[in-house]
């Protein structure tokens, strides 16, 4: 019987458990860790279980379907070598070497899902440094994957605006606005250029004296009547602002525009408004 060589596999497990993808700013790595055997993918992996351990191909098909999984990872099928296991697990166990080329050995592929937990998907027989990154499925972005990006990162909120400016009247209708824009950002995530757009779709107003409103547009400046509110208690001094809703899309490098289902709400910070009132002057002789 052939000699394995355990150092090179101790090697090969110590890399990927302890390798982990970065996360710098704007940039969600799926890239390798030895020798590009682990990279992040949503694809979803049914077992076939047509073939045995007889196969040089061994265990399960890949399908296409999206799922939950956020990495992978290959480990040898020996017990201990799991994602969770030791470093120092036995590599070259019998259940590894049930691979037709003697110098192969088998290996399990494992994903991880969104909540955190690893599912075991499919085995292959490979050399010591593991299946090639070939048989490793490729990244997919998906929309939870963009909108988290999103929510890391920020989108902009936005100032309530008033006219009139800073002080007001009572029982008068004050203008509110805002001046939204599209948030257009390119990100790397997965190791792929992702283009993003968040375009403002509700508008929330707070206005400060216990009420609020939701509207769809964000409002103009004088002469534009969209936004208004009327104060009934003068004398006071209140804190508007809005909270801006943002629906997303995203493409990856060319591809079709894909739409995010989820929302992102940004609160905006607040502004001073006085409330006064108007009293009325007499001027001028009277006969």
């Amino acid at each position: 019987m052939r000699t394995w060589p355990l150092a090179g596999c101790a090697m090969i497990a110590l890399g990927l458990l302890s390798g982990s993808a970065s996360a710098d700013d704007g940039d969600v790595s799926g890239s390798a860790v030895s020798d590009g055997y682990e990279l992040a993918s949503i694809e979803r992996h049914e077992q076939d279980g047509s073939t045995g351990p007889g196969s040089s191909q061994v265990g399960d098909r890949i399908s296409t379907e999206q799922s939950a999984y956020v990495r992978y990872r290959w480990f040898s099928v020996c017990a201990g070598a799991g994602p969770t296991g030791s470093a120092g697990a036995s590599l070259d166990c019998g259940q590894a070497q049930t691979c037709p080329d003697p110098a192969e050995r088998k290996w399990q592929l494992w994903g991880l899902t969104e909540a955190g937990d690893w599912d075991p998907l499919t085995t292959q027989c490979a050399g010591p440094q593991g299946p090639p990154p070939a048989a490793t499925p490729k990244p997919q972005v998906t929309p939870g994957l963009v909108l988290t990006e999103l929510r890391r990162i920020g989108l902009p909120s936005l100032q309530a605006r008033t006219q009139p400016r800073d002080k007001t009247l009572v029982n008068f209708a004050t203008i509110f606005y805002a001046e939204p824009q599209t948030f257009t950002r390119t990100l790397n995530l997965l190791g792929q250029s992702v283009d993003v757009e968040a375009t403002p779709t509700s508008f929330t107003w707070h206005y400060g004296d216990g009420s609020s409103a939701t509207t769809s547009t964000a409002g103009a400046p004088y002469p534009a009547k969209d936004v208004t509110h009327s104060y009934t208690d003068a004398h006071t001094t209140v804190q508007p602002s809005v909270d801006v809703t943002y629906s997303a899309r995203f493409r990856v490098g060319n591809g079709a525009w894909q739409t995010i289902p989820d929302t992102v709400t940004i609160a905006g910070p607040a502004g001073t408004l006085r409330i006064s009132e108007a009293t009325a002057v007499l001027s001028g002789e009277y006969h």
